[in-house]
């Protein structure tokens, strides 16, 4: 007889049919953390990967207008230092780091966390993600059907991934020559 392809195999964990399963790949779980703790275990991983892509987007679109030359005018400090001669890339978190600038990065963010954590009910009990204002502040999302909004939420996700997986590789390529073939001797990342 023919040759019949055996049918393909189900997702059997919890997640399978959650958002964040998407094509190509479908539900991709190579470390099995889906079947790792409770369903709270579960929603904070998700929390989790949401800020986590959130960060890394703004990572990639900082270090990419950085390393075009773009920079804020004026000073960054009252002793007048000017923002065109910070470095670009990781060089840059030295000079903030030094002189305070990291302390007042880091407070925002922990004071954005806090603020997320307060949200009732939470979204490790059935909550849902974080609706702080500061992610649509001018409201794009308010008169979208919740297929869209699912469909919006899939995009952030997988921008997220995207980003995360390129903010670690503009630091390989700039700081691991040749770790990055794509990306060897172009223009931002000479040696």
């Amino acid at each position: 007889g023919a040759l019949v392809a055996p049918p393909a195999a189900r997702p059997t964990t919890r997640l399978s049919a959650t958002e964040g399963a998407s094509a190509p790949l479908g539900f991709w779980d190579p470390a099995g953390l889906s079947e790792l703790g409770s369903d709270r275990t579960q929603a904070w991983f998700k929390a989790a990967e949401t800020k986590h892509g959130r960060v890394a987007m703004a990572a990639c679109t900082g270090w990419i207008v950085t390393e075009m030359g773009f920079r804020w005018p004026g000073a960054y400090d009252m002793a007048g230092h000017k923002f065109s001669d910070v470095p670009g890339g990781l060089a840059a978190e030295a000079v903030f780091r030094d002189n305070g600038g990291m302390v007042q990065i880091l407070f925002s963010a922990g004071l954005v966390e806090f603020w997320s954590e307060l949200q009732k009910p939470h979204y490790m009990s059935g909550g849902g993600s974080q609706k702080l204002p500061i992610w649509d502040p001018v409201g794009f999302t308010a008169g979208l059907s919740a297929d869209e909004l699912k469909t919006k939420r899939q995009a952030e996700t997988n921008n997220g991934r995207l980003a995360m997986i390129g903010a670690a590789g503009f630091w390989s390529a700039t700081y691991l020559d040749g770790s990055v073939p794509a990306l060897t001797g172009t223009a931002f990342f000479q040696s």
